[in-house]
């Protein structure tokens, strides 16, 4: 296992403008993961699952990574700090193009048309990344009926990320799809986060992205949430699926 800053293409320390509800934003996090697994196996990122315990503080990121099998599908054990997120990331060695995504129709919309989502900086550092314009009518704490985002979503044009790590960070970009139902924030923490990159993730081309958000299940304490990452031409990018803990009723 070997322990390690993180490689040159992407810093070794995140401040506190990168929070999210609570540490550093989790998708950063994940594509961290990602990032450094890559890096320590030479290979692709293909997929994660990772754990969330404890919020990550921003400062020095460091990543524990154990390579787990080598070959052509790899696998290895990643770990932040002092084991605030744990995953597992599967590794390709080879990267073919796709050759078929399960359709999907990109509303023709320019999103240049649409109006901005502004996020309170103070509430969510982060969202000051990102470029959001709604597509539907779901809005945060609008009392809503359906938690569906869909967005048009890009980070601004100075933030430079590697292609992986910023599929990433879009899938994990909006708020729960069940804050569109609400009227008032409470807790909504992700336990796991768990994302697919397709090839078209590792394309380093692209400014604006297709984004749906969906929450498929909740309960009292607990709901899922899908997400899909799509290119304007309906090219899937990622997919990410979200367990998350919600704290208040």
């Amino acid at each position: 296992m070997t322990s390690s800053p993180l490689t040159v293409d992407l810093p070794s320390s995140f401040d506190a403008t990168w929070r999210g509800f609570g540490g550093l934003h989790g998708g950063l996090v994940a594509g961290i993961l990602l990032h450094a697994s890559a890096a320590e196996l030479d290979a692709v990122p293909a997929a994660i699952t990772a754990h969330f315990y404890a919020p990550v503080p921003p400062g020095r990121v460091e990543v524990h990574v154990e390579s787990l099998r080598s070959g052509r599908t790899a696998g290895a054990r990643a770990s932040l700090g002092n084991g605030e997120v744990t995953g597992l990331v599967r590794l390709v060695r080879d990267l073919e193009p796709t050759r078929w995504s399960s359709p999907s129709v990109v509303p023709e919309v320019d999103p240049w048309t649409r109006p901005v989502l502004e996020i309170p900086v103070d509430f969510v550092p982060f969202s000051q990344y990102l470029d959001i314009r709604p597509i539907n009518a779901a809005r945060p704490f609008g009392g809503g009926t359906d938690p569906t985002f869909e967005v048009w979503i890009r980070l601004r044009p100075d933030v430079l990320l590697p292609p992986a790590v910023r599929a990433a960070v879009l899938l994990d970009a909006l708020p729960p799809g069940l804050f569109a139902t609400r009227t008032a924030p409470v807790p909504i923490p992700t336990a796991e986060f768990t994302a697919h990159l397709a090839p078209a993730a590792h394309d380093p081309d692209g400014d604006w992205f297709h984004l749906r958000q969906h929450t498929t299940w909740a309960s009292a304490d607990l709901c899922v949430d899908d997400t899909e990452l799509r290119r304007p031409t309906g090219e899937l990018v990622a997919q990410g699926r979200q367990l998350r803990r919600i704290m208040g009723g």
